[in-house]
């Protein structure tokens, strides 16, 4: 019997990858990961297919560094069932605004990159910072 191909990876689905990694705790491995995903959405992913999304790869190592030498077994949980949804929620939350961060501090180094590249080859900043020109939506163009 042959396997069927997932489906491809649209924008809607790599959120949920990284919605589960933001709210990741304990092990981690890329074979939890993706029966997470495939419990969460009934497609099973090839690890393979993951890292070839960079928000993904990216999600998954930085999530990976911040669970590094820290897991020791579940942490005793809040017999309140409203406190412990909203503990599990401000730790998504926090995973999040950290992944964030970490992926933005990567965008302003590939800015500083591309920005000194450019300036090399005789491209300035007011140049790169020339606005874009308006689109004319107000105008019907006319095929003669």
């Amino acid at each position: 019997m042959k396997k069927t191909r997932a489906p491809d990876l649209t924008e809607e689905r790599i959120k949920v990858v990284i919605d589960i990694l933001d709210g990741w705790t304990g092990k981690l491995t890329w074979d939890l990961l993706l029966d997470a995903v495939e419990e969460a959405s009934g497609v099973r992913y090839s690890r393979f297919t993951f890292a070839e999304y960079a928000e993904i790869a990216n999600a998954f190592s930085l999530k990976k560094d911040a669970l590094r030498g820290t897991w020791k077994g579940e942490p005793s949980q809040p017999r309140d069932e409203r406190v412990r949804a909203a503990l599990e929620q401000a730790a998504r939350y926090k995973a999040k605004v950290e992944r964030l961060e970490k992926e933005n501090q990567l965008l302003l180094e590939q800015f500083v990159t591309w920005a000194t590249n450019a300036e090399r080859k005789g491209v300035t900043m007011a140049m790169l910072n020339a606005p874009l020109p308006k689109p004319e939506r107000d105008r019907t163009k006319r095929v003669k």
